[in-house]
């Protein structure tokens, strides 16, 4: 093997493990996220609770229906964010070790 197969083969090592890296922050991100909306939402309920003899019935209907609505909207988001940038991180990933592979043949070419 020589020095350029090796360097290829190191650069290609190193771009799959800062993939993998970037999928560990991603889901890190994507825990981080449920957990933040968790707490939100116990937040609300918490506040619906306290402020619910207060309110007119059709006021608490509207309110509970809006944390349904908010915490959907939220975990739509957070999935497709998520999930958007790994499918980022594989195309990445998948263009710079299509890039080393292809400069590498390129440059075994030349010396041949």
């Amino acid at each position: 093997m020589n020095t350029t197969s090796t360097f290829a083969a190191n650069a290609t090592h190193f771009v799959e493990a800062v993939g993998a890296t970037a999928h560990s922050a991603i889901d890190a991100c994507r825990a981080g996220g449920e957990r933040l909306g968790t707490l939100a939402a116990d937040r609300w309920d918490r506040a619906f609770e306290e402020a619910k003899p207060r309110l007119k019935p059709e006021t608490r209907r509207n309110a509970a229906n809006a944390r349904k609505v908010f915490g959907r909207y939220y975990r739509r988001g957070l999935a497709l964010g998520t999930t958007g940038a790994g499918i980022a991180v594989d195309t990445l990933v998948h263009a710079a070790g299509a890039a080393i592979a292809r400069a590498d043949a390129v440059h075994a070419a030349r010396r041949a």
